[in-house]
Parts: C-alpha cells; sequence; structure tokens
C-alpha cells in the first residue's frame, strides 16, 4: 500500500453522542476494507463514516441496547468484511509477531541485567513479558468489541482509543480526538527517540572499528552521528511500502548473522555463576527501575499487534492463553531471558548498552558483528522512519495547499530524520536513550494505554462487581505505568550524571 494511497480513519463524533443512539434499525454496516495488503503500522484504514438517521426515535437507553447487540456475532460479522486476499494464518501471525519483538532490542539486555542482577533479572523478565503480553491481549479484545459495536472491521491503535471514548461513557466522548491524538504522539516520539538511538549505536560501532584500525581516537562520536546524514537523509525518501521490503530483509538477515557470532564469544568461556562474581541481585535503588525501562524498551511490541490482528484469517484466536499473542510472547520471554543472563554472566559489569559494543575490537569475528549490527540497524532506520514520517504527515498534509504537498513531505521528511540525529549528537550516550525511551513511552504505550481503553470500553456494560474488578486491576496497571516512567526517568539521569 503507498503511504497516502488509502483513506484515513474518518469518524465522526457526532457531538458527543454514542454513534448507535438513535439508530434503531437504520444502524449502518461498514462496507468491507479495501486494500489491506500492507497496512501502514496499523494508521492507514479504509474511510468508515457514519451519518445517523435523523428521522430515527430517540430513546435514553438506545445507545445501551444497542452496544449489546452488536456484540451480537450473529447481527454483525466484522471478520467477515474484511480483505482476504492478503490474510496471515495463525502461523504467519506467530511469525509476524516474534519477528517484531526480536529487533535489536534484545542486544540490550545484559545491560538490563547489569542493573538487576541474575537472579532478579530473570524474574523481572518474567514479570515484564506478563504484564507486556496481559496489555497486548486486552488492547486486542477491546478492539475486538469496538468492531461489532461500531460496526468497522478494522482499528489502528490510535483508532482504538478514538472509538473507544466515543462509545464509551458520556463524560469521556469529547476526550476522544484527545485520545487518539495522545497515542499516535506518543508514537511518533517512541520511534522518532528510538531511530536516536540506533543513530548513536551505529555511530559508536564505527568508532570503534576507526579507533582499532587507526591506533587512537581521531574523531568524536558525534562527528560520526553527523554524517550518517549522508545515507539516510536519501534512504528516509522512501514512500511506498514496497521499497522497504529489501531493508527489512537485509536488516533481518545481518541481526541473526550477528546474533550468532555473538553467541559463540557468549559461550565462549562461560564462567561458573557460582565463582563469577557476578550479582545475584541489584546493587542500589536505581537498578531496577533502570531494568525495567530497558526491558520494555526491548520487549514492548504494542505498535505491531494491531496491524498484525487486522490482517489475520483467524483473528479470535490471537488471544488466550493458548493464542497466538501468547505463544509468541513466551518465547520471545524465554529467549530475552536467555540473552540477557548469559551476556551478563560472560561480560559481568563491563558490559555496554548494546552487546556489541563489549566485544573485543582486535578479532575480527567480533568486528564482523559491529558491521553486522550496524549494518541491520541502518536498514531498520527507514522502517521505523515510515510509521514517524506518516503520522507526522497526518498533521501536517491538511495545512498545505495539493500542488506544494510532494515537496513539502520530502522537506518533511528530510527534516525529521535532521532532528533525530541533532537529538542524537546533544545526547549521544546510548544507554540514557534507551531507559528513557522505555520509561516514558513504552510504558505509556504498552501499559497505559491499553489500561485505559480497556476500562472505558467495558464500564458501561459491566455490573458493579465486574466495574470494580476492572478498576483494581487497570488501576493497578495505570500506577505501574507512571511509576516506571517517573522512577526511570529519575534512576537513567542519576546514574548519568553520577
Amino acid at each position: 500500500m503507498e503511504p497516502g494511497g488509502a483513506s484515513r480513519v474518518e469518524i465522526t463524533a457526532l457531538g458527543g453522542q454514542c454513534p448507535s443512539e438513535g439508530w434503531g434499525e437504520h444502524a449502518p454496516t461498514a462496507p468491507p476494507a479495501r486494500g489491506h495488503g500492507t497496512l501502514n503500522a496499523g494508521f492507514v484504514m479504509d474511510t468508515v463514516k457514519f451519518e445517523p438517521h435523523r428521522d430515527a426515535g430517540q430513546n435514553g437507553d438506545a445507545c445501551e441496547r444497542n452496544r449489546i447487540s452488536e456484540t451480537n456475532k450473529d447481527d454483525y460479522d466484522p471478520f467477515s468484511d474484511r480483505e482476504v486476499s492478503h490474510q496471515y494464518s495463525n502461523m504467519g501471525a506467530f511469525f509476524h509477531l516474534l519477528k517484531g519483538g526480536l529487533g535489536s532490542g534484545i542486544m540490550a539486555m545484559p545491560m538490563a541485567f547489569r542493573h538487576s542482577g541474575l537472579i532478579l533479572g530473570v524474574i523481572g523478565t518474567a514479570v515484564t513479558g506478563f504484564v507486556c503480553t496481559h496489555c497486548m491481549v486486552i488492547l486486542v479484545r477491546s478492539a475486538q468489541t469496538l468492531y461489532f459495536r461500531m460496526r468497522i472491521p478494522t482499528l489502528g491503535m490510535g483508532e482504538t482509543a478514538e472509538c473507544a471514548f466515543q462509545s464509551g461513557p458520556k463524560l469521556l466522548r469529547p476526550y476522544a480526538t484527545a485520545a487518539k491524538n495522545f497515542v499516535k504522539i506518543s508514537l511518533f516520539l517512541c520511534y522518532a527517540l528510538s531511530m536516536s538511538a540506533y543513530i548513536i549505536f551505529i555511530a559508536s560501532s564505527i568508532h570503534q572499528l576507526v579507533k582499532q584500525y587507526a591506533g587512537h581516537d581521531p574523531v568524536d562520536t558525534r562527528v560520526y552521528i553527523a554524517l550518517l546524514m549522508v545515507p539516510l537523509v536519501p534512504m528516509c525518501q522512501l514512500r511506498l511500502l514496497k521499497h522497504l521490503v529489501p531493508c527489512s530483509f537485509i536488516a533481518n538477515s545481518c541481526i541473526v548473522a550477528g546474533l550468532g557470532i555473538t553467541l559463540y564469544y557468549i559461550f565462549h568461556e562461560l564462567p561458573d555463576p557460582a565463582t563469577s562474581g557476578r550479582r545475584y541481585g541489584v546493587e542500589s535503588f536505581e537498578g531496577m527501575p533502570i531494568f525495567f525501562s530497558t526491558a520494555l524498551f526491548a520487549m514492548e511490541g504494542i505498535g505491531s499487534v494491531m496491524p498484525i490482528e487486522n490482517t489475520m484469517r483467524e483473528p479470535r484466536k490471537m488471544t488466550g492463553w493458548t493464542g497466538v499473542m501468547t505463544m509468541a510472547m513466551s518465547c520471545i520471554v524465554v529467549l530475552f531471558a536467555s540473552i540477557g543472563f548469559l551476556g551478563y554472566l560472560s561480560f559481568g559489569d563491563a558490559i555496554s548498552a548494546n552487546i556489541a559494543l563489549s566485544l573485543p575490537t582486535e578479532e575480527y569475528p567480533a568486528q564482523a558483528v559491529k558491521v553486522l549490527i550496524g549494518v541491520a540497524i541502518l536498514f531498520t532506520v527507514p522502517v521505523q522512519f515510515f510509521v514517524c514520517a506518516e503520522i507526522l504527515w497526518d498533521f501536517v498534509s491538511p495545512h498545505v495547499r495539493e500542488d506544494r504537498r510532494p515537496a513539502m513531505e520530502r522537506v518533511m521528511r528530510a527534516a525529521l530524520i535532521v532532528s533525530c540525529m541533532i537529538v542524537a549528537v546533544a545526547v549521544p550516550n546510548l544507554e540514557l536513550v534507551i531507559s528513557l525511551i522505555g520509561a516514558i513511552f513504552f510504558s505509556a504505550l504498552g501499559i497505559f494505554t491499553p489500561a485505559v481503553v480497556e476500562t472505558v470500553v467495558d464500564w458501561e456494560t459491566s455490573d458493579r462487581a465486574t466495574r470494580f474488578g476492572l478498576a483494581g486491576k487497570n488501576g493497578a496497571l495505570v500506577t505501574i505505568s507512571v511509576f516506571t516512567a517517573v522512577s526511570g526517568v529519575y534512576a537513567s539521569l542519576y546514574d548519568a550524571l553520577k
């Protein structure tokens, strides 16, 4: 799908009313989705415009009755309205979720274990994985409830938040647009800062290799960050998803090869945990917030959940104890815990923010890892950038004349990647940037947003006891999210400045 080739979601708020209120038998049925060959990370979908029948009778309880009716699968089945030519099987969705989780973030897990220790690291990874999986599940379940309620076949993450507030308690309906904008702005900042972290890593790898062969430290890392503008500005001008497929293939191949060589170094002369002197727990209070922030950065894949669900052949099998998502996340947790444990056990407190930077630079296999991971991340940047640019362009394009849009979009794309480089130059501390991204944005997107969305979606259709449990569980998740953000930012800055 071309970035500008599909209509953006257009949902009329109808003056704060529930979209179904007062429609009776004239409630609309969404047309079949068009062109979902490749979704733009959940942000591009077909236009569904709600227009109430003005002559329909009004009834104070109509909204509640229609919600119950719209969740009846015999009344409307959104899954049958989806495009069927480009759908994933359950196995395909499993591997896409697995691939989405097994990115370059896995290379940061040993650094997370450095802050938590071996035992607490394993426990913390399991807890973080459980929380992330639960939040992904409740986001998908909430979206699937909204499909029936709003009679829409697919929703992205931002649109899920918007529809939740539109059809939720009347007091919250005026905030529907604000909810969507909160999610999209958070996604934008998360991806933008992640690109800054990627740029820092690439520059650090180049710096190490140049120092190895030059015998001294010729220039600062910031110079290499600036030089990366030469390949990245043209690469980030790619505006068609099909042109990014080779980038994704190269990135995935290099990560697999680089991780394989890294495992050789991890298992080479692996010390005994009992005699290695490695810590089993945290050394100070700041350790655990930094651990959770880094683990969230590494494992959280909330941005890819809705696009995958929207293109599944059997979307009902995505959730549940034996669902596709649970199985994929279980594999991710085991792999991340293993790499984190073994990486910290092998390298100890000398571990870097990315384990590839800790490998001995004088050895050729280690140099190959730095090159492979650097190339992988270089080709990951345009893929991440695509999502970022689409979100920003959605906000900018309405204010640009039609004849100037192609040129303005190119200027915007160049300015955006240069801005990410400026952030990298200003804060070339990879560990700090990773921790801050996880603490602020992944806690907001991966924990806070799903908890709020589920509460809003289920509140009016739940009895008092269910509401009490819903408020308690999701209140705890919101508290965890806020605590992770505050403590993670404090601990990261304290650790960087001490």
